[in-house]
């Protein structure tokens, strides 16, 4: 065998690994990580069956390196890990319908006889403070496990430098969370595309920009329920 076919087949080796089954968006089931991010974007995204980029196999490797390097790196600490990619659901009631939430939390550790759901993010540069949609995702871990305090972990790809920041449950964010996961479903069901609510640096980096450009209102007449004018199913939680 040459050099170059070992190299073949070492490349074709890579790729079959990252080769996985993805779990398709599915409408009445919605995301811890994109629940807080642009909602016409997700309308896009659940209504065209589109895998994001963020759960794309590399990247979801990529972030398997991470939790294992975190669990080695606990348990050889001397600290308790009870549970690495920890599946969860939040069933919530709109109309007559019932929605999930569903996803996996990073890494449940127990400190002092106390449980934390810790989320880790790999990261160009470190932030000063915790990002605002990734606490968002990590609310709905702590409700999902039925927890008080968590830690986000940021990672700087780069010499694995970080950056830790508590967080605190907050009934009033998971409220919100919880309201804006039925919004998203009554657009979905009712096939009425939303306006786009995104911060700038999700416009950047969106799939969807070229073409929300293009319709920045939807177009075809289409009507359009807003946070503050629709009547969000479900009442209190």
């Amino acid at each position: 065998m040459s050099v170059e076919e070992a190299a073949r087949l070492l490349s074709e080796a890579i790729r079959n690994g990252l080769r996985r089954e993805a779990e398709q968006p599915r409408i009445g089931v919605y995301r811890p990580s994109l629940l807080p991010s642009c909602l016409r974007r997700q309308f896009l995204i659940y209504k065209r069956g589109i895998i994001v980029s963020e759960e794309k196999a590399g990247l979801f490797e990529i972030g398997c390196l991470f939790h294992e390097f975190l669990e080695r790196t606990f348990r050889d600490g001397g600290l308790t890990v009870k549970a690495v990619e920890a599946p969860f659901f939040i069933v919530s009631l709109c109309g007559d319908e019932l929605i999930r939430i569903s996803g996996r939390a990073d890494l449940i550790i127990s400190l002092n006889g106390e449980d934390y759901i810790v989320e880790t993010k790999s990261i160009r540069n470190l932030p000063r403070e915790p990002l605002k949609h990734h606490v968002e995702q990590l609310q709905l871990y702590l409700a999902g496990y039925g927890l008080k305090h968590g830690f986000l972990i940021y990672l700087e790809k780069s010499f694995l430098k970080n950056s830790i920041f508590p967080v605190s449950f907050s009934l009033e964010d998971f409220r919100r969370l919880i309201d804006r996961a039925a919004l998203l479903h009554r657009h979905l069901t009712g096939d009425l595309t939303p306006e786009p609510d995104a911060e700038k640096w999700e416009c950047w980096f969106c799939e969807f920009k070229e073409e929300c450009a293009e319709n920045p209102g939807g177009g075809g007449g289409q009507a359009f329920l807003t946070e503050k004018s629709s009547k969000i199913c479900g009442g209190e939680i």
